[in-house]
């Protein structure tokens, strides 16, 4: 068995550190438990109440806070927080943890269940002139469209032409959001009822762009989770390496002796 230390050594010597379902799960079973060993997890939402309530686990909810900050402790996933010694690890789960719960050693169970259940996920992968939206059933592709539409890239010259450049990248782009818009339309209304949740990725400002004009987003707003996909370019080849990105735990590493 290993310490969260020497575990941290191994994987890498910051934080946060990005993991997929497989690694997690055997970095997990190589802690060994000891006097202190704990774990709490925290379900999305304000439960001050709740921790509150726990002298020792409000103290290292403090200590969390201070290390990692609060924005993490608030995401919209919750987290599973570690204690083994003076080393702990938080764990920010892909899919939201379903209930709050302690325990006064090692206890998985409920992230085994988080990494288990086969969530259908939609995704839409986009960027200035090309574009992927699928659906998912955990790691499996299940529907996908990928496709292009022509939006200029940048312009050097300035004055009237330069106006009309804009003009003109600006009606393309909203040509490829109408498009974009109408195949996430296409593709997730067969599985409406079913879509558990929305993971977006590729070019961030183009997203922002994209949300503020697609009433479909809209309407899937409270499904969307705000977690963005690393993808640099949305192709049909990229999508086969999607499924793995979709069980990725975000890890921090803390000292509760600081």
């Amino acid at each position: 068995m290993a310490s969260i230390k020497e575990l941290l050594t191994s994987v890498k010597d910051e934080s946060p550190v990005w993991v997929g379902r497989t690694k997690l799960l055997e970095m997990l079973t190589h802690i060994g438990e000891s006097n202190t060993s704990s774990c709490m997890y925290v379900c999305p939402g304000d439960h001050s109440d709740w921790i509150g309530s726990d002298q020792i686990w409000k103290r290292r909810w403090d200590v969390l806070a201070a290390q990692i900050g609060e924005e993490v402790l608030s995401n919209d996933t919750g987290i599973l927080c570690i204690q083994s010694g003076d080393d702990g690890l938080v764990v920010v789960p892909p899919f939201p943890v379903a209930q709050n719960i302690k325990f006064d050693h090692l206890n998985y169970d409920e992230l085994y269940k988080c990494l288990s259940l086969d969530y259908v996920v939609g995704v839409v992968l986009l960027r200035l002139g090309r574009f992927s939206v699928a659906i998912f059933k955990g790691t499996d592709l299940v529907v996908s469209k990928t496709d292009s539409r022509l939006v200029k890239g940048r312009h050097k010259k300035g004055g009237s032409s330069q106006r009309r450049f804009e003009r003109t990248k600006e009606g393309q782009s909203r040509k490829l959001f109408d498009k974009v818009c109408d195949t996430v339309g296409n593709v997730f209304e067969p599985y409406t009822r079913t879509l558990d949740y929305v993971l977006l990725g590729g070019d961030s400002i183009t997203i922002n762009n994209f949300l503020k004009v697609c009433p479909k987003m809209e309407s899937l707003k409270s499904k969307i989770l705000p977690r963005r996909l690393n993808i640099r370019d949305p192709k049909r080849d990229t999508l086969e390496h999607v499924g793995n990105l979709l069980l990725q735990s975000r890890l921090y590493f803390v000292r509760w002796d600081q």
